[in-house]
């Protein structure tokens, strides 16, 4: 594929590919200033870059990648500052919430019917977006590169730099917490 030489011309990178780098990027973050902070910056390491793209993928395709390691580093420094307190539940019980006396479902979850149609559906995103932001950062950070970017488990413990017993933990837990706020605020 041959782009172009207009589409290497960084004045129509935001107007083209702006929108679609913020929502990437907020879906990942939660926080507005910080995905236009990281599109700014991504967009400032491709012009600084420009002639080292290749034309082996789309320019959308390129600027998601550096995007992706803006994302990386991100997290990296938001790491460096995690306390004891974000590694551990606020709430010692907090699966009790789910579960009887009996050991089983309080409620039986149920799933969606169509969930291809669901997923099209923009309200769902929104609720979506609004469960994810009440997940506890680093539960959303591993949820989020585990079922959104399709990571494997080996480099998701490198990336948060955890181990799997934690991984899973923290998958769980913000699976859990999901499936319960769409349930209250989707499905109900």
């Amino acid at each position: 594929m041959n782009i172009g030489s207009d589409k290497l011309d960084p004045h129509t990178w935001l107007d083209e590919h702006g929108n679609y780098l913020y929502s990437y990027a907020l879906l990942r973050v939660k926080n507005q200033h910080i995905a236009e902070d990281l599109v700014q910056e991504t967009l400032l390491a491709a012009i600084a870059a420009k002639n080292s793209f290749s034309n082996k993928s789309s320019l959308r395709t390129w600027l998601i990648g550096i995007l992706k390691h803006k994302l990386v580093d991100h997290f990296r420094r938001q790491e460096r500052n995690v306390t004891f307190k974000d590694l551990t539940d606020e709430d010692d019980n907090f699966l009790d919430s789910f579960f009887a006396k009996d050991h089983h479902w309080r409620e039986k979850l149920n799933v969606f019917e169509n969930p291809e149609s669901a997923f099209q559906q923009q309200e769902f995103w929104k609720v979506f977006q609004q469960c994810l932001s009440r997940l506890k950062p680093r539960q959303a950070a591993v949820f989020l590169a585990k079922e959104i970017d399709g990571m494997n488990n080996q480099d998701i413990c490198k990336r948060y730099s955890i181990n799997s017993t934690n991984q899973w933990v923290l998958m769980h837990r913000a699976r859990l917490s999901l499936i319960k706020c769409l349930k209250i605020n989707w499905i109900d």
